[in-house]
């Protein structure tokens, strides 16, 4: 993935968020944005994700420049757990599947990505119905960390190419971004 030049001004904002940004992020890398607040980082990411499209510069991936045209089959390849995650008062295999029609869901898959999440074990060990245990709206019955590997599996469950997370555990107490970062260190 290469930024290249790239300019970035909000509407109606008088501060240029970016200014002749460019960075390179290897394939196969871990790479951590990091900054004050209101440094540009959130802007970075969302010209990453195609949701932001640059006045100035390119970028690329796999050398192709992503324009307005193929910035959705870009979108596709990419895994994105936020902060916050959306649960919906469903089943967990249906939160991990997100929009995926409930017969059309690949169990095996669901259970793969929970394993790589790090939450399998809590699945088959305390969920009574096990994944076809349904959580509550907001996934009210689960932990802030349960909620977060979901988003980390829901994340696989595509089978990206590139993983985004954003603040992924900044609202963790310390055991549960131990859990979470195991979890993403299970990815490689």
């Amino acid at each position: 993935i290469t930024l290249t030049n790239i300019h970035y001004n909000y509407p109606h904002s008088t501060k240029t968020a970016l200014k002749n940004l460019s960075l390179t992020i290897p394939i196969k890398s871990t790479v951590g944005i990091i900054g004050p607040t209101g440094s540009g980082k959130t802007t970075i990411v969302d010209i990453i994700l195609g949701l932001l499209e640059a006045q100035k510069g390119t970028l690329q991936v796999d050398q192709k420049i992503i324009t307005k045209e193929n910035s959705k089959a870009w979108q596709h390849c990419i895994g994105y757990v936020p902060q916050q995650i959306y649960l919906s008062d469903d089943t967990v295999a249906a939160n991990i599947a997100f929009g995926i029609e409930p017969n059309n869901i690949d169990y095996k898959m669901v259970e793969k990505v929970a394993k790589i999440a790090n939450l399998n074990q809590f699945i088959i060990e305390e969920l009574p119905e096990q994944y076809l245990t349904k959580i509550g709206e907001r996934g009210v019955r689960l932990s802030g960390g349960q909620r977060q590997r979901i988003g980390i599996a829901r994340a696989l469950y595509i089978n990206p190419k590139v993983l985004v997370f954003d603040e992924a555990t900044s609202a963790l107490d310390n055991q549960t971004e131990k859990d979470v970062m195991d979890a993403i260190n299970n990815l490689s």
